[in-house]
């Protein structure tokens, strides 16, 4: 919170109380929420394992349903790391580290990226780390046409959250971002690559080499929908992106994340992500507060609200950031870049 007050002074207050009033878990709360994800997921790990062999159908039907409750075991884990579950961080991180092999995230490693996606979230001189890949026009424009080609299909609805989202949730963390980063960090990869290895091993030493499939499909049909669940939190219409030097915590947490209102069922396994305003601004908050603390202050009135899901889904849409016009453009974004290119 530093960075904000130095930023912004007037907010010392507003946050302090936001964070004292908000940011208090209720240990009881956190710990069912962990049980009533893993108990049905390891469930339904057992009836896709008995059911294995029989009719196709009610076996994807089964994946389907676990893959939503890895999806919704994923933003556990993020909210366990984040601190805001239990008021001891170490309970928090050791939790997480048992849970990483499930969705094949090295804890560590992940935390740092994610912290460091927090610091940096919308500043357009610090793209790359947890966050989608995003070009300017301008940035666009300077490609050749071999690699604005590759970008075009990158940004595609259909590959961004279908082989883009299993490299992003199953091969990338399989290596370290950054060589220059920690070496708890760096060896956070090798020691859950490892720990992968050996519980492969051991069920297909006990005849159990199935479990390993299943784990693997459930959680591949997963990464889409849980990498949209990230992606519309950043990437939207009134999203806004700010060069270094205009750059502030604050603003890119009010101004660059959304609210987005899930439907009844929907918002169950999002496990409050939509309310991502209110998280990177006090990521201490537990997720079953945010509402509270959104519905509750007026510091969030001018918060991008997303009121229906559907609207969300139009933002995969979006392409390009439009430094000049300050704003997201989608396709037609590569047709200025074009235009503009012809007139250099």
């Amino acid at each position: 919170m530093a960075a904000i007050f130095t930023q912004h002074p007037e907010l010392r207050g507003q946050l302090l109380a936001l964070r004292e009033k908000y940011a208090q878990p209720r240990p009881w709360r956190s710990t069912w929420q962990v049980l009533v994800t893993l108990v049905p997921h390891f469930a339904l790990n057992g009836l896709i394992y008995w059911s294995w062999g029989g009719p196709l159908w009610i076996t994807l039907a089964l994946l389907v349903v676990n893959s939503l409750f890895l999806n919704r075991l994923v933003v556990v884990f993020h909210d366990l790391l984040h601190g805001s579950m239990y008021r001891s961080r170490g309970l928090g991180n050791l939790l997480g580290r048992l849970i990483s092999p499930l969705i094949f995230m090295p804890a560590a490693h992940w935390q740092y990226e994610h912290n460091f996606h927090h610091a940096s979230a919308n500043d357009l001189s610090r793209r790359g780390y947890g966050d989608m890949p995003l070009l300017t026009v301008r940035e666009y424009q300077a490609l050749g046409p071999w690699a604005r080609f590759r970008y075009r299909v990158l940004r595609h609805p259909l590959f961004l959250f279908g082989p883009h989202a299993l490299y992003k949730l199953m091969i990338f963390p399989r290596t370290v971002a950054n060589p220059a980063w920690p070496r708890r960090v760096k060896r956070s990869v090798h020691l859950t690559n490892l720990t992968l290895v050996v519980i492969g091993l051991a069920l297909w030493a006990f005849g159990l080499e199935r479990l390993i499939w299943i784990q693997l499909l459930s959680y591949a049909i997963s990464t889409p929908t849980t990498v949209l669940l990230f992606y519309i939190n950043h990437h939207f219409e009134e999203a806004h992106w700010s060069p270094a030097e205009q750059w502030d915590f604050f603003g890119a947490a009010l101004k660059g994340t959304s609210v987005l209102v899930y439907p009844p069922v929907m918002r169950w396994f999002a496990c409050g992500i939509g309310l991502h305003c209110m998280h990177h601004l006090v990521p201490r908050i537990p997720n079953y507060n945010l509402e509270a603390c959104w519905k509750e202050n007026a510091l969030f009135a001018d918060a991008a609200v997303i009121p229906l899901f559907w609207k969300g889904l139009a933002t995969t849409r979006l392409r390009l950031w439009d430094e000049q016009a300050g704003r997201y453009v989608g396709s037609e974004g590569y047709r200025l870049a074009q235009r503009q290119a012809a007139t250099t």
